[in-house]
């Protein structure tokens, strides 16, 4: 990692501002040191006489960089504080990280920069001082920098086998070039052989100089094909390769990594050569690839040849797309093989230890290395005594994980909650459980934004000084909006799962100053009892800086900042200012108020109020907080209350307002303070048209009066319009007031300044006289009562159902009297119609299974008046595709203004009414339907199809549909198949005919129906949803012999079948064109077959006769024609 690149993301994400409603901009303390640049990065207030300073970045030898200093309030000097750093602890960048015990007067100071020259890389490491309150210094923790990495040889061995497709075999290059990549930077050497029947060394042990070139000869490495003889391979790769002319080294663990996909055809020599590389203390992995590990004895040989323990050692994967998905669990096992045999691991080359700690308890601290495992992070916990528990990781590459850490503390449990503002490049928070090491919880930011760096910082809040968490708040710097940039987002503590996101906290519209860069809880700054949050905007004002005080409250911070203070109005030429803010607050001015350190860039600052100090360069400054005042304010009228007596109504009514102010110093006991309070009235404020003023057409006066710890009164003539039309509405009068603090020369000239939820609005109530009797003393008696428009609600064919409300009054006047009507989902309230009395109505349907709709009805308010009724309706519409219970509930409320209510008053009511739904049912006869058939009497091989559409219109329902089916006429069955069935029916019964002389009825009308006919009965249950189609289809041959029975040998008559529908009618109500019973015919005609001996016979005698008269004929002619010649 670089150490430049670190250091300013640390330096610049540690900017911090302040800001408060009492916080007096003006320095009262200034510390700087030298003009360093880098002094006051980080501030702690110890004590009230002293700050902890540090400056990390000021270099006062060729090894040594970072200072602490103690700073002397009193005499506004610093001194260097001595901490005996190891010599080999060289540029530590010492007070990089600081924090302050909130157990204890302990802080403890680290240097997270040590460098320390390996064979082939610098790693990064980090140490960390405990200083007591007296300034006594402990020795390092840890004791000692982390050892260089080992050296690793690493050895692929991979299956060339003829089982292996060309494909996969490309993968599984892919998969090796990948975790020489991932160990390259290390002291490690690779070697690449292939093994199938054969064995091939395609490259000895050398290191990664260019991974390119290794990534085009690993490519270029061809396929053997043959046999799978593993344990031949083993043998070769520890005689061949884990030897000096190998290139392997004799110091360095030695790693052989196995890559197969079947069975060993050597197999019963495996374990000789396992053997061998034990003895070489060779760390052998072994990956099986595909379904031939699924046997028992084939995944057997994978155990054979890992090292123990199995589980770490032994990788199966389905498939060589898999590879991949075991990757990063196999680079963590190899590293681990490094921590076991030297006790470091080979990935905490750049962890930078330090980087930021926190105490657990005054035996304990954790410290996060945020360049552990390539920037994955993680933390440990150190012990006084030596000790240290395992390294906790964290989950993603370059995540930062314990950039920024604090402490939560909930009943008997501590949690640990890191910040990892790289996760993803959005970041992320993790919070653990101290002494289990049991991840309980991954916090993604509730507004997820790349560049964000969510969990830059991280702050808890104790709001009232329980000793436990109340809330969370978590930074998010570089969050970028149209407005502002930086936010920071606050958390309750819930139980499971510990934080719920709540309010998101924003700096000033219209900068881009960084706001979140410094979190701090230091202190109750405002004397409520609740502690406030300090954050810093370091980078506002074209970098001068700012800070912002949010109040606390019972559960919450109030999000609305209560004072901006910029760097510009504490002193001239700041920059930075708020990068660093006090995690404490101590009061240093001895004023009883907790005053705060502030750190910018070279300079700290005092102000009265803690601030936690931050990373960059840092000024100390010192502000004095100014001290706040309450003022009660109190509004009275004379006479108290408008009279409505009066009988001169061009004569307005006088009345006196008195104004009084009583001022008091808040938690405090200071006596000399003074203030001017400027204030302006506005009678009956809340009309436009109003019916009070102090001169006329002007109802808005304004005055001033100077205040001091004792109550201040002013009168002020007014008058009020006489026989108003409204004189049941009270007048609102306002009252604006504006405090200005007067210089107190026993506080150094500071003012006063008002306690800032103290409203600078009010109203005052003025109310007219109620003329209720000689008690004075209202007690209406109301009654009411509703009913509905019609029998039934008919939903689908009723668009609208009416409700008519009956309210009166058989008591004493009544005031703001108002009936509440609660209906069902389903209904929506259109509009009302008053019959008598006044009555304005609004109404919220509500959503269904959370509330029902409600109406509101104001009943001639403000007055209804003794002896008085209202009648009105109410009009909803239904909505048709609701689907309500059988019966719905309307209930009624009436309630008023009135204290006392009479004892026969009717006030609360309840009915019920019924529902049906309409249906839209049609039977339809099929277009295809057999309309005629005809056939000569005793043929019988004629179908005749019957199809019928069942179609619903409106709604889910489950339906009935009977079809009746002629079948058999006297002693002969109609159909051929006596068994005739119809699709998804069942044949419930055969009904009898109504009439047993079927020839009788048969001559009058010739139609064939259940009236004559024996009818099979058919019963289908259907479930419809809207507009699905149902289809019956009725097919089969007809026989003509029932015909025989009727007589004649040609007729023509109707066969007949009938669909029925039923339905539940509590339920439905049917509602369509169509007819709930539909018949379906066919007209079947029967005639004789024609004989054709008359027609020849005629014929034959026809022609005869036809052939005399010819012959007849001709003869005459001929003679005549030869008289004529003669």
């Amino acid at each position: 990692m670089d150490w430049d690149f670190c250091l300013f993301l640390y330096l610049f994400c540690a900017f911090h501002s302040v800001l408060t409603f009492n916080i007096d901009p003006v320095t009262w303390k200034y510390f700087t040191r030298n003009n360093d640049v880098g002094f006051g990065y980080r501030v702690i207030q110890t004590d009230t006489s002293s700050l902890l300073v540090s400056d990390p970045l000021v270099q006062y030898s060729n090894n040594t960089r970072g200072q602490v200093y103690s700073c002397a309030i009193s005499q506004e000097t610093c001194l260097p504080v001595t901490i005996n750093v190891p010599s080999e602890a060289v540029n530590m960048s010492l007070g990089l990280s600081m924090t302050k015990d909130t157990q204890s007067s302990n802080s403890v100071v680290c240097g997270p920069t040590i460098p320390k020259q390996c064979k082939v890389l610098t790693t990064l490491n980090g140490m960390c001082f405990i200083m007591s309150g007296n300034d006594a210094v402990s020795a390092p923790i840890p004791s000692a920098l982390r050892n260089c990495p080992p050296e690793i040889d690493i050895a692929f061995l991979i299956d060339g086998s003829a089982s292996v497709e060309d494909v996969d075999f490309v993968k599984m290059k892919t998969f090796v070039i990948t975790i020489i990549q991932s160990f390259s930077n290390c002291s490690s050497q690779f070697a690449i052989a292939q093994f199938s029947t054969g064995f091939e060394i395609h490259s000895k042990f050398e290191a990664v100089n260019d991974i390119d070139s290794w990534r085009t000869r690993i490519g270029e490495i061809k396929q053997q094909k043959g046999w799978t003889y593993s344990a031949n391979a083993i043998n070769k790769t520890v005689d061949e390769l884990f030897v000096t002319e190998g290139g392997a080294r004799q110091s360095a663990i030695k790693i052989l990594i196995v890559i197969t996909d079947g069975s060993s055809t050597d197999e019963p020599h495996l374990r000789g050569a396992v053997e061998k590389a034990e003895k070489k203390n060779i760390i052998r992995f072994a990956i099986g690839i595909g379904e031939a590990f699924d046997d028992a004895d084939t995944k057997q040989q994978l155990q054979v040849i890992a090292s123990a323990p199995v589980a770490k050692h032994v990788f199966n994967v389905t498939d060589f797309d898999a590879l991949d998905s075991i990757r990063e669990q196999l680079e963590e096992n190899i590293a681990i093989e490094g921590v076991q045999s030297t006790g470091d691991s080979a990935t905490m080359e750049f962890a930078q230890d330090g980087f930021t700690a926190v105490f657990t308890s005054n035996e304990s601290l954790i410290m996060s290395s945020v360049g552990a495992f390539q920037g994955k992070g993680g933390y440990q916990e150190h012990y006084r005594d030596g000790r240290s528990s395992e390294f906790q990781v964290g989950s993603e590459q370059d995540s930062y994980f314990g950039y920024s850490m604090t402490i939560a503390t909930r009943s008997k449990k501590k949690l640990v909650i890191l910040g990892a503002p790289r996760y993803m490049h959005k970041g992320q928070v993790r919070i653990s459980i101290i002494g289990n090491n049991a991840t309980n919880l991954l916090m993604d930011s509730p507004k997820p934004q790349i560049g964000s760096y969510f969990g830059a910082e991280v702050c808890v809040v104790d709001l009232n000084s329980d000793a436990k968490t109340d809330l969370l708040l978590i930074s998010a710097p570089t969050y970028v909006d149209s407005h502002s940039e930086g936010r920071v987002f606050v958390y309750f503590y819930s139980r499971q799962p510990y934080f719920t996101f709540s309010v998101a906290l924003v700096g000033m519209a219209g900068h881009r100053g960084r706001f979140g860069s410094s979190l701090a809880s230091p202190a109750d700054l405002n004397g409520d009892g609740f502690r406030d949050v300090l954050i810093g905007a370091p980078l506002e004002e074209d970098r001068q800086g700012s800070i912002y005080i949010f109040n606390g409250g019972v559960d919450q911070i109030n999000p609305t900042y209560s004072q901006r203070i910029a760097g510009s109005s504490v002193r001239s030429g700041l920059q930075f200012f708020g990068q660093a803010l006090s995690q404490s607050s101590l009061d240093h001015s001895g004023d009883s108020l907790p005053d705060i350190a502030v750190g910018s860039k070279g300079a700290v600052l005092l102000l009265r109020y803690s601030v936690r100090p931050s990373p960059i360069y840092l000024v100390i400054p010192y502000v004095l907080s100014r001290p706040i005042v309450f003022v009660d304010v109190k509004v009275t009228y004379s006479p108290s209350k408008i009279s409505t007596s009066q009988t001169n109504c061009t004569k307005p009514l006088e009345n006196t307002l008195t104004v009084c102010f009583n001022m008091s110093g808040y938690k405090h006991a200071i006596t000399d303070l003074a203030a001017n309070i400027s204030y302006t009235l506005k009678l009956d404020a809340k009309r436009y048209n109003h019916r009070a003023y102090f001169l006329p057409k002007n109802r808005v006066l304004s005055d001033a009066v100077n205040v001091t710890l004792e109550e201040v009164c002013k009168d002020h003539s007014f008058f009020i319009e006489a026989c108003t039309e409204d004189h049941f509405n009270p007048l609102h009068n306002e009252l604006m007031i504006t405090f200005e603090g007067l210089p107190s020369q026993s506080l150094e000239n500071l003012q006063p300044v008002l306690l800032p939820w103290i409203k600078n609005t009010t109203l005052w109530m003025l109310d007219y006289e109620m003329n209720c009797g000689s008690d004075n003393l209202c007690v209406d008696n109301l009654k009411m009562d509703f009913s509905f428009g019609s029998a039934n609600i008919e939903v689908g064919i009723m668009q609208e159902i009416n409700v008519t409300v009956f309210v009166e009054n058989k008591g004493e006047n009544s005031y703001n009297t108002q009936f509440t009507l609660n209906y069902p989902f389903g209904f929506s309230y259109r509009r009302i119609m008053p019959r008598q009395g006044r009555v304005n109505c609004d109404s919220v349907d509500h959503m269904q299974g959370i509330l029902l709709g409600e109406t509101n009805c104001q009943v001639n308010k403000p007055l209804f008046a003794g002896n008085a009724s209202a009648v009105f309706d109410i009009i909803y519409s239904i909505n048709k595709e609701s689907n309500f219970d059988q019966k719905v509930t309307f209930s009624a409320s009436l309630t008023s203004g009135n204290t006392n209510h009479s004892e026969n008053s009717e006030l609360l009511k309840m009915r019920n009414i019924s529902v049906k739904h309409a249906i839209s049912v049609a039977l339809l006869r099929h277009t295809d339907s057999s309309i005629y058939i005809n056939f000569t009497s005793g043929k019988n091989n004629l179908e005749k199809p019957v199809k019928q559409i069942l179609e619903n219109e409106f709604r889910e329902l489950n339906v009935t549909v009977f079809i009746r089916v002629p079948v058999k006429l006297g002693d002969e069955y109609i159909w051929t198949n006596k068994n005739l069935q119809i699709l998804d029916c069942f044949r419930e019964r055969d009904e009898q005919p109504t009439s047993t002389n079927f020839l009788k009825v048969l001559k009058k009308k010739n139609v064939l129906n259940c009236s004559v006919t024996v009818c099979a009965v058919f019963r289908c249950d259907v479930n419809l949803m809207r507009n699905e189609r149902k289809f019956y289809n009725i097919s089969s041959n007809v026989s003509s012999r029932w015909i025989e029975q009727i007589g004649p040998m040609s007729a023509s008559f109707q066969l007949v079948s009938t669909a029925s529908l039923d339905y539940d009618e509590d339920e439905y109500i049917y509602f369509s064109n169509s007819l709930s019973s539909v018949p379906v015919s066919t007209q079947v005609e029967v005639y004789e077959e024609p004989s054709i001996l008359k027609e020849v016979i005629g014929g034959v005698i026809g022609g005869l006769l036809i052939m005399s008269l010819i012959t007849a004929a001709l003869y005459k002619v001929r003679y005549t024609s030869l008289s004529i010649i003669l």
